[in-house]
């Protein structure tokens, strides 16, 4: 038996001990998913309008809440709670963020996956750690809510900035490339139930696992969807040089419902996303410290 088997054997093991040895840490850092799902369902049900009223709706497009993880932090704020549930909501992006960040630094072998695995983890925890502070930004300025640039907005203004860059537009379409990759990705993680080795095999209270794993089919698959239409509309924008073109999750959903069966696919997503977020909050308890892999 070679070194390399023995160390690909050993680092599942290296990768319990670090669990064992810091159990505070690990349930701390499950909190952050219970605020990731309650983002990701408010972002569905944010979407749900979309689907029922149209690319507007009836109030008009810019005065409509925005389906999006900003969005979702906007109508926090407008709560009766306030400030103290986005305080809550933003320490709990920021354990989420610790989750991440430690689970790439946890030993894994060199491979190609797990450092492609190992990026995904630092741009997750750098989307969550933006958001979290967003949250906290609202927190302290009540007006910060009502005059906050819109998704849409900063997406469709850093693609104009990154296309009068030399070789920007190339790169604008590399980016939207790679979001329809990894939606596709996503989508196949929640067909596969992939996802599934990634949790302790126990259920939570009257929730068995395999309920639980369900709700992650579901969800992993809307959250692919919905990647693979931003990723296409910022491709768009690229191949068309219109950066006005291109949108955050709040746009790219309004343009799909002009399509003839689009409100069928909105409507859809808007679940996937809600369930995705139930799913995130059942399946705190029993998420595993993973490393790469």
């Amino acid at each position: 038996m070679t070194t390399s088997t023995l160390d690909g054997e050993n680092l599942p093991r290296s990768v319990e001990h670090v669990a064992r040895r810091h159990p505070a840490v690990v349930s701390m850092a499950r909190l952050g998913w219970v605020a990731k799902g309650i983002v990701y369902a408010l972002v569905g049900a944010l979407a749900v309008p979309i689907a029922i009223d149209g690319p507007r709706g009836d109030d008009g497009h810019e005065d409509a809440p925005q389906a999006s993880a900003l969005g979702a932090v906007a109508e926090i704020a407008g709560t009766s709670l306030g400030a103290i549930a986005l305080w809550v909501v933003a320490v709990g992006l920021a354990l989420y963020v610790l989750w991440r960040l430690i689970s790439v630094m946890l030993p894994a072998e060199h491979t190609l996956e797990t450092w492609l695995t190992r990026a995904g983890y630092a741009v997750s925890a750098a989307m969550y750690s933006f958001l979290a502070w967003s949250a906290m930004s609202y927190a302290t300025d009540d007006g910060a809510a009502r005059g906050a640039e819109s998704e849409d907005a900063k997406v469709e203004r850093f693609t104009r900035e990154l296309m009068d860059r030399s070789a920007g537009r190339w790169l604008v379409v590399t980016i939207g490339a790679c979001a329809v990759g990894v939606g596709i990705f996503f989508v196949v993680r929640g067909v596969r139930g992939s996802f599934h080795g990634d949790l302790e095999p126990r259920g939570v209270g009257p929730i068995s696992l395999e309920w639980i794993v369900v709700f992650g089919r579901v969800g992993w698959v809307g959250r692919g969807i919905v990647l693979v239409l931003y990723g296409w509309f910022l491709t768009g924008a690229a191949v068309r040089f219109r950066p006005s073109d291109a949108h955050g999750l709040d746009g790219s959903l309004r343009e799909v419902t002009e399509l003839a069966i689009g409100r069928f696919i909105v409507a859809g997503a808007a679940v996937a996303l809600v369930v995705y977020g139930v799913f995130c909050v059942i399946s705190a308890p029993r998420q595993r410290l993973m490393g790469a892999h």
